[in-house]
């Protein structure tokens, strides 16, 4: 059955059979022992929460110091890579926080208000974890393309305004699902209510949204098996409710004659086009998983929640496997439910990084994007004229 549901994720992600070793992202980490190394077809299993949570945490951090890397010299400081760094650097945070509360929803009693995951619809959870991870797995896959521009001798900087719009782009996509990700958090942690339904307001209202703009994952989330039988925790009464209580009401549109009937529910969410009666789809049909109208009231195992994503649709996929989850998840855990203090330096630790911003846990390709801009950039001055005098080695060395 668990072979059958991976090839299946395989199929809706349109993607081949799992890469080659040798064509995977370069591990942004020290290798596994080989006891924990994650197998060939751990990069095939379809996440899940529990586990992409935490590879959203390194993911971002790593691609976050992929993007610092290429930002060292006055002429890249104001380029659109600080715009993306930004964006990146809120999304760490706010991954961070929700791995933490996420955590705290599988035991009810660690959260200061215990009926809030009854306004978290587990969907919700569902497509802003896949579209984060995505969209940084995204830019991680842009920056790379700017790292290849720059391998044939340019500059950098002089690469850049062609990525512009792309760059732009990227950090506008994380923007989004940051913002959505962190009403998430405004419901499980805010003392008022009404803010709480106006987070869950607004997060209902940019699902729909979100997916027509990711019809690949919205396809891939309507096809999604429960695999892991998470459907088995909810009790018999409650799928019964929610699949047979009646349609919310709806207004007639404006000009209708009082005597026409209103239009049949069912047939007005047939697709997300506008209807001939003026009425317009909110939530279109198909679109939905099939835990589709459950909270994380309902279903709250992280672990049996899975995701339409597979590690290896993903950059730094390593980081989303089991096998690293199961190292870092502990250590994160701690640190998470730990004091503030020194809190980023012992994150920087976990992921093998020495400090914020500094080398260790780059990749080759990535050191190789720092080499290059500031080897290329120190040929010449600010306004452009060749320097005279050769400058320092930063990358090996100097004053």
């Amino acid at each position: 059955m668990a072979a059958v549901a991976h090839a299946f994720m395989r199929t809706l992600r349109g993607r081949a059979a799992s890469p080659p070793p040798s064509s995977r992202p370069a591990s942004p980490n020290p290798p596994l022992p080989s006891s924990a190394r994650p197998s060939a077809d751990s990069y095939d299993r379809p996440l899940t929460v529990a586990v992409a949570a935490i590879g959203l945490i390194a993911a971002s951090h790593h691609t976050w110091l992929f993007c610092q890397s290429l930002i060292r010299t006055p002429r890249t400081a104001a380029s659109p890579l600080h715009a993306l760094r930004t964006a990146l650097q809120s999304l760490k945070l706010t991954a961070q926080l929700s791995y933490k509360w996420l955590r705290r929803v599988e035991s009810v009693s660690r959260l200061p208000f215990a009926d809030r995951p009854r306004l978290v619809d587990v969907d919700a959870v569902l497509v802003l974890l896949a579209e984060a991870a995505e969209s940084v797995s995204d830019a991680g896959d842009l920056l790379a393309a700017v790292v290849d521009a720059a391998a044939a001798a340019v500059p950098v900087a002089d690469v850049l305004p062609v990525y512009a719009p792309a760059l732009v782009a990227a950090s506008e996509r994380i923007g989004r699902v940051e913002h959505l990700l962190s009403k998430l958090l405004t419901i499980l942690q805010i003392s008022s209510v009404a803010e709480a339904t106006s987070a869950r307001a607004t997060i209902d209202v940019a699902l729909p949204l979100l997916l027509s703009a990711n019809t690949p994952l919205a396809r891939a989330l309507a096809e999604m098996p429960d695999h892991l039988c998470a459907l088995a925790l909810v009790p018999a009464a409650r799928l019964a409710a929610v699949r047979d209580r009646p349609p919310p009401s709806y207004s007639a549109p404006a000009g209708r004659p009082e005597a026409e009937a209103l239009p049949d529910y069912s047939a007005a969410t047939a697709s997300d086009a506008p209807h001939p009666d003026g009425s317009v789809t909110i939530r279109p049909a198909g679109w939905w998983s099939v835990f589709a109208s459950l909270t994380l009231a309902d279903v709250c195992v992280l672990a049996l929640l899975p995701l339409p994503l597979c590690a290896a649709d993903l950059r730094y996929a390593e980081c989303y496997t089991e096998a690293y989850a199961s190292r870092v998840g502990p250590l994160l855990a701690d640190v998470m439910e730990g004091p503030a203090k020194a809190k980023a330096a012992q994150l920087a630790a976990i992921f093998g990084s020495c400090r914020e911003g500094g080398q260790g846990g780059v990749t080759d390709e990535e050191d190789f994007a720092r080499r290059v801009g500031l080897e290329m950039d120190n040929r010449t001055t600010r306004d452009g004229r060749p320097r005279l005098r050769p400058q320092p080695n930063l990358i090996i060395g100097g004053p």
